[in-house]
């Protein structure tokens, strides 16, 4: 992603735009219409283009070998979910599963997409016999984190759910463990 101040920025965390004022190698700083300075990590950035649609990050490529592509389709919207065989994290972000369309789902929407996204990912990881992976939700006021949960202790006894790594996600992850494939 190429950077330059004046930019126009969206963070992931927060749902929030501003314009870029400066940035370093690991974090931006951004004005926000309310005339208020934030700070916040690069990788929960991302460039709104001049058309209004949010910048894709590139993928983070694994040196593995063994990956593969999986479609999912909730509300007519294909969603690419990559698995790669080690470290497995998915980022739930609206702006990552639908970098095209993420701005025309209401927040019902958005969470019936990111629910289902859990429930392939799950799919896919039994199908795979992936028996450990993160899924990135993000801080913001919690309820994706509240409703994934739910979800897994209603419809999934056999995977056992944590925090993820704190220094890693601050409070933005949970780990999903497999105990038994069906």
């Amino acid at each position: 992603m190429n950077l330059s101040v004046g930019d126009k920025i969206y963070v992931t965390d927060e749902r929030l735009e501003g314009v870029l004022i400066s940035f370093t190698k690991i974090s931006v700083t951004i004005e926000c219409p309310d005339g208020f300075e934030y700070t916040f990590p690069l990788d929960k950035v991302y460039k709104i283009t001049e058309e209004g649609k949010v910048e894709s990050k590139p993928q983070e490529q694994s040196h593995s070998q063994t990956s593969s592509k999986k479609s999912i389709d909730s509300s007519s919207t294909s969603v690419q979910l990559l698995f790669n065989s080690k470290n497995i994290t998915v980022d739930l972000h609206l702006e990552v599963l639908v970098p095209q369309e993420y701005q025309r789902y209401t927040d019902l929407e958005a969470l019936e997409l990111q629910l289902g996204a859990v429930r392939e990912l799950i799919r896919e990881a039994n199908r795979q016999r992936i028996r450990k992976f993160v899924i990135v939700h993000g801080v913001g006021k919690g309820k994706l984190r509240r409703e994934i949960r739910r979800l897994l202790t209603d419809s999934y006894p056999e995977i056992e759910f944590l925090d993820g790594n704190y220094q890693k996600y601050g409070g933005g992850a949970t780990e999903l463990i497999i105990h038994q494939f069906d």
